[in-house]
């Protein structure tokens, strides 16, 4: 997922990044999450009624979970409004891109979810969890105004826009991993689905597509798993990171 950052006013690095919003947000300071129960709904493939089902149940239990985090430092949470969509469409403003399964609009607080083919074929694997938790992961830096502060950085051309796109990006997919080590006892899964999910999250990085806006697939397992691991928002500071880290 994508979200259009502003033409920057002045010139500067993408790294180091200068903004407290940024590198030195309260989200940081909510300590571990706590661990949360959650059930998966039945979803059998190329079924939109069910996945609809399986992914609204799922929405519930990280507004549930987030909301909980949150107010450890004091900090309200409303809840992300969830959409679906069956063919890709202009969404937000921005185009649907090929490789894009989910977005969120930050003017809506919310996000859409494609219940096309490459997302129902395979639905018994954590691909899905994951998906619509990175999107939720991008509700979470709305709320935490690291969307704002993201927005507004000025960078010097395209290729500090875009690590600093990467940043954001890296940033859900660790916050996605929080979520999911924190619900994982409950699933009733083997080890053995995230070493699957692990694999296609590596082969579903930049390399394979023409943007360069999400981070290389080995950059992309190894934020996922500092989040899944840690189950601490700390942990998914992108922004005080060194740029092979996020390329």
């Amino acid at each position: 997922m994508l979200i259009p950052l502003a033409l920057a006013l002045s010139v500067t690095t993408a790294h180091p990044v200068d903004s407290p919003t940024l590198t030195e947000n309260p989200l940081y300071k909510t300590g571990k999450m706590a661990k949360v129960k959650c059930r998966e709904k039945p979803l059998s493939s190329m079924n939109r009624p069910q996945a609809r089902k399986y992914i609204k149940a799922l929405n519930d239990c990280l507004n549930k979970a987030w909301r909980a985090q949150l107010k450890k430092v004091g900090l309200p949470l409303t809840d992300a409004d969830l959409g679906f969509i069956d063919k890709r469409k202009n969404h937000c403003g921005s185009k649907w891109e090929a490789s894009v399964a989910g977005m969120y609009c930050h003017r809506d607080f919310g996000y859409v979810i494609l219940l096309d083919r490459n997302l129902l074929e395979y639905p018994h694997t954590l691909f899905i969890f994951q998906l619509v938790g990175h999107e939720y992961g991008h509700h979470i830096q709305k709320t935490m105004g690291l969307i704002e502060a993201y927005s507004y950085y000025p960078t010097g051309g395209k290729r500090e826009t875009q690590e600093l796109t990467r940043r954001l990006e890296l940033q859900a997919t660790c916050l996605s991993g929080v979520f999911l080590g924190s619900a994982f006892a409950s699933l009733g899964r083997p080890a053995s689905d995230v070493a699957e999910l692990r694999q296609i999250i590596r082969s579903s990085g930049d390399e394979y597509w023409k943007g360069h806006d999400h981070g290389r697939g080995k950059n992309q397992e190894t934020w996922f798993m500092r989040g899944f691991e840690s189950r601490n928002p700390k942990s998914c500071n992108t922004w005080t990171s060194k740029p092979g880290k996020v390329a």
